[in-house]
């Protein structure tokens, strides 16, 4: 689906996402697009019959869709659909809009827009809201966010939120050690709902947002991605881990969790341990989805 993607500079000082260089990280999410879909299954891997249930859809969002891999896989896979993204950040918006340009799609469409705030949509519009990895809108704005969601939602709409509590559980020392790091930036950061910091808190909110809002008929899943050494997610899975370690050391020096040298040691450490024989991984992602009440 997507091209090799340019450097677009640094990420807009609106956005408190942890990652700073634009460039390397529309690299990242467009390889890691990939990797998800192939790990997983599907676009909607909840979903036995996949086709049957997007069939029954006409127009969704994906909020805060990044480079726009989950959008535009979904407007090519069902040409049918009506599929909009919107981001924060204006470089990924244009990437993704650039992708959709070059592959045809004439049913994918981005905007820039910030999560945080009122949505530039209509009432009742979307068959599905779709958000994954809103954790950096930070913990105040998720209630908020959630309302925006359910107000665009049509009735008998769904909204559908993905989230992790962390980045993996590893039997990389370094990793682990890398990943208590990032988990104190971030809950100095104010995007962790855990009292401590251990995890990110997030998953074991969303039941009560979406209910709060106006959500009926819950339904939950857990997908384990399991990258472990000798596993076809192995490869991808390193390489987008190790690029989230490098380019978040200027995010956990920033809270004076580290010094670069160690970060550096961390990250040389961590490539060694997970090309490991043995070595060991399991990402587990948090699926949740709601229905906006028919009228």
């Amino acid at each position: 689906m997507a091209t090799t993607p340019e450097p677009y500079g640094l990420r807009s000082n609106e956005s408190d996402y942890f990652i700073q260089d634009s460039g390397a990280e529309l690299a990242r999410l467009v390889e890691q697009e990939r990797a998800f879909e192939q790990a997983l299954g599907g676009l909607l891997p909840e979903y036995t019959d996949e086709k049957a249930f997007a069939a029954s859809l006409h127009r969704i969002l994906d909020v805060a869709c990044g480079s726009g891999g989950w959008a535009l896989t979904m407007a090519h896979t069902y040409p049918h659909l009506e599929v909009m993204g919107c981001d924060i950040d204006e470089r990924m918006i244009g990437y993704a809009n650039s992708q959709a340009q070059v592959g045809k799609l004439d049913n994918a469409s981005f905007r820039v827009m910030d999560a945080r705030k009122p949505l530039d949509y209509p009432d009742n519009y979307f068959d599905l809201v779709n958000a994954r990895w809103m954790t950096v809108i930070g913990t105040a704005a998720w209630p908020g966010a959630v309302r925006e969601m359910f107000r665009i939602t049509r009735p008998g709409g769904l909204i559908r939120l993905t989230e992790s509590e962390d980045f993996s559980i590893t039997t990389s020392p370094a990793f682990e050690r890398w990943t208590v790091l990032m988990m104190q930036a971030l809950k100095r950061a104010g995007t962790c709902f855990s009292p401590t910091g251990r995890t990110g808190g997030q998953t074991i909110m969303l039941h009560r947002f979406l209910r709060t809002a106006g959500c009926q008929h819950i339904e939950e899943r857990v997908f384990p991605i399991n990258w472990s050494a000798g596993n076809a997610s192995h490869e991808p899975m390193v390489i987008d881990h190790l690029a989230i370690v490098k380019l978040s050391q200027p995010f956990i020096i920033r809270f004076g969790l580290a010094t670069q040298e160690e970060l550096d040691r961390l990250y040389a450490q961590a490539e060694v341990e997970m090309r490991l024989d043995d070595f060991c991984a399991l990402w587990y992602l948090y699926t949740i989805w709601g229905q906006k009440p028919a009228e």
